[in-house]
Parts: C-alpha cells; sequence; structure tokens
C-alpha cells in the first residue's frame, strides 16, 4: 500500500535540520511513539533516540544518572554562554548555583514589573503598529517582546536594545556558527561590565542589582557568573518566550473562530495559554547526551555518548494522558504538560513566561480584535528544538 502524505518517512527524518512543519512534527512523534519507548532516529547526522510518550518521558527528566542535563549543556553552549547553574554536575553546585541565581527572577522588582510594566511594554509595540492594515506579529511583536521585557527587567539602558536579539540568536547558534556566537559573547559582555560596576556603586530596582546582593551560605556570585546567567537568560529565555507565544498566536489565528471568540471572552485566556504550551511547545524535543558509559534504560541499552532526544511535544499529545490530543482546544481544562521540564533542572522561568503570554495575549485581543491571517503555510510552526513559526502576516479586518 502506498504510504499517504501524512505517513512521516520515520529513517529519513533528522530532527535537527528538518523543519517538520505544523501538523507534520506531531505525525513523525506519535509514528516514533508507537515503535517503542525509546525509538531510534538521527540527530546533527548521528544515530539517536527519541522518547515520546509521556510515562518514559517523565521517568527519564527524573534520571539524571542516565540522561545528566549538563552534559547537552556543555556540548553545545557553554563555550558561549559560560558557567552557570545548568552546566554543574554536582548537585550540591547545582543547588547552590539555582539559590543564588534564580531568587532575581521572582524579587520585588519583577513582580511590580509584572504588575504594570509588561501591559504598558505590550501596548507601547502595538502603538508602532496598530494603524497598519497588514503586518507580521512575529517581525513586529513575538521577537521583539521577550527581549524588551528581560532587558528593562534587568534595568538595561534602552538605546541599544534592539541589539539583544541579535545576540541571543548567535549565542544559540555556537555548534553551527561558533566564531559569530564568540563575538556576540565578547559583545555583550562588555556592554554589561561597566552596568554592573554602576549597580554595585548604586543598586537599583532591578534584576542585575539582585544578582549583585544575592548571597547563600557566605557565597556571591562573581561577575562573570553573573555575566553568564545574564548571556544565557537571552538566548533560553527570550527565544523560548518568542516561541511559546508566536505558537500560540498561530494556534488561534489558524483556527477558524478562536481569536474573534478570545476578543469576546478575554477571562477565557489564561486556559488558551495554557493549552497553547501543550499544543504547540517551544521546545519540541530537547536533546540530551548520555552518560560516556552504556546505560539501560526501560529495558532498553542506550549507547554511550548517545543523544536521546525528550521529545516533549510527543508526551504532551500523549492520547493516553490527554484526551483527543491533536484537537487545539482553548476552552479546554488545562492539561498536564511537560513543557518546562520536570525534575531538579526544570525552568526556573515557568511563572514569568507563562505571565509574558497572558498579558501579551491580552493586550492583542483587547487592540487588535479582528485580524486574519493572510499566509496561513507560514503561520504553521516549525523545526524540532526551537519551534516557532517564521511569519504571522495578518490583516485587520
Amino acid at each position: 500500500m502506498p504510504r499517504r502524505p501524512s505517513d512521516p518517512d520515520l529513517d529519513a527524518i533528522d530532527f535537527a535540520v528538518d523543519a517538520l512543519p505544523g501538523d507534520a512534527l506531531h505525525a513523525a512523534l506519535h509514528a516514533f511513539r508507537a515503535r517503542g519507548e525509546l525509538a531510534a532516529t538521527r540527530f546533527a547526522g548521528r544515530p539517536a533516540l527519541v522518547i515520546a510518550g509521556r510515562a518514559a518521558l517523565e521517568e527519564a527528566f527524573a534520571d539524571e544518572h542516565a540522561f545528566p542535563g549538563h552534559r547537552m549543556y556543555a556540548a553545545s553552549l557553554e563555550p558561549a554562554i559560560g558557567a552557570t547553574f545548568i552546566s554543574d554536575p554536582d548537585p550540591a553546585r547545582h543547588l547552590l548555583f539555582r539559590k543564588l541565581a534564580t531568587p532575581a527572577f521572582r524579587s520585588r522588582a519583577v513582580a511590580s514589573y509584572e504588575t504594570s510594566g509588561l501591559e504598558a511594554l505590550a501596548d507601547e509595540l502595538v502603538d508602532r503598529f496598530e494603524e497598519r492594515e497588514e503586518l507580521d506579529l512575529v517581525a513586529e511583536f513575538t521577537a521583539r517582546f521577550p527581549y524588551l521585557v528581560i532587558s528593562r527587567l534587568l534595568g538595561l539602558p534602552r538605546d541599544r536594545e534592539s541589539e539583544f536579539h541579535a545576540w541571543a540568536l548567535a549565542l544559540l547558534g555556537h555548534r553551527d556558527d561558533p566564531q559569530t556566537s564568540i563575538a556576540a559573547r565578547t559583545a555583550l559582555t562588555a556592554y554589561l561590565e561597566p552596568i554592573l560596576e554602576e549597580r554595585r556603586r548604586a543598586p537599583q530596582d532591578d534584576v542585575i542589582s539582585e544578582l549583585l546582593r544575592a548571597e547563600v551560605d557566605g557565597r556571591r556570585l562573581r561577575d562573570e557568573e553573573i555575566v553568564s546567567h545574564v548571556r544565557l537568560l537571552f538566548p533560553t529565555g527570550g527565544e523560548t518566550t518568542h516561541g511559546s507565544l508566536g505558537n500560540l498566536l498561530s494556534a488561534l489565528l489558524l483556527h477558524e473562530g478562536a481569536w474573534d471568540r478570545l476578543a469576546r471572552d478575554p477571562g477565557a485566556i489564561p486556559r488558551a495559554v495554557a493549552e497553547g504550551l501543550r499544543y504547540d511547545t517551544p521546545i519540541a524535543v530537547l536533546p540530551r547526551l548520555s552518560r560516556s558509559e552504556p546505560v539501560r534504560f526501560r529495558g532498553v541499552d542506550v549507547p554511550p555518548d548517545t543523544w536521546v532526544l525528550f521529545a516533549i511535544a510527543g508526551a504532551n499529545r500523549d492520547p493516553a494522558v490527554v484526551p483527543d490530543p491533536d484537537r487545539f482546544d482553548p476552552a479546554r481544562e488545562p492539561a498536564p504538560h511537560l513543557v518546562f521540564g520536570r525534575g531538579p533542572k526544570s525552568c526556573p522561568g515557568l511563572h514569568l513566561a507563562r505571565r509574558n503570554m497572558t498579558v501579551a495575549l491580552e493586550v492583542l485581543v483587547r487592540r487588535l480584535p479582528r485580524l486574519a491571517l493572510v499566509d496561513r503555510e507560514a503561520a504553521a510552526p516549525r523545526r524540532s528544538v526551537l519551534r516557532a513559526p517564521t511569519a504571522l502576516r495578518v490583516r485587520r479586518r
């Protein structure tokens, strides 16, 4: 029987390079799940294993022995970003780094900005394009908003905000273009160093001042550690929020009537945000590097130094956990998902990420209540590791 267009050719897929737009990714992950709890695939041209079922993936997240989170970071991002709480293999030092770095992002400065600053910033961006009949919400909003949020929480001067996105993307691209990535690291570091000195002399109500003040058991963050955590924040917090917001807007605009219903009932936005995160997560496939010696996981032998792909998007659509998982339902009772990971190295910024998405959507449906997609193909999320639409071209109705 010939293969239907919707049936993926699993043996040809490389999750590091293939676009897998829209439903193509999810069809592939459903098929890989049917092959077994750890299914053979490829990543960056190398043999890999993919975990696409919810139960197995929850266990894999908790198994730091078999799949230590720091190894992927060391192999891909640490040369560009530096040592952070992600990179330390020692559990005690990892916990110390988290205790020093993450409270700054739950500080009074962040809480105050969440109350008023997020909405004002979203309105500021919409002011720039509100009168236009057609626009691209990716270029004009989702690729800008998260980076501006970060720069303003950090208390950075606003004269070079437009450069942050380019730096972040360059840092993320270290494996493919190390020269550009290291240049971005150098530029961002040179920009931040005098700001740290200024905050040390005159602390302000911002995240950099909080990082400088943080102390646990007599230990403070060194300047290079602070800069590394800021470098980490731009590509991870910024790019993932860009993706999650873009994917949510894509789902709402691609599904007939969803945007209009939300504009009429903005009280439904929190559920829409939860469903958007489950339906198309920004890190659809999270690469982990297995130990440098063989390990056995759920009855499967994993060779040393193997890429094991944590298919969060597959787990979020596991029919064993979520009824009718391929249906986007913004009114759905929030379903369990693994967007922010599990275990000791789960994402510490999950509250701020959700708040960013919620406030951004509230402002967009209030200011632009009647929108229609111009290009449905470009609006489909694509790629696996960092998943987002390339464009959201819309016109006002």
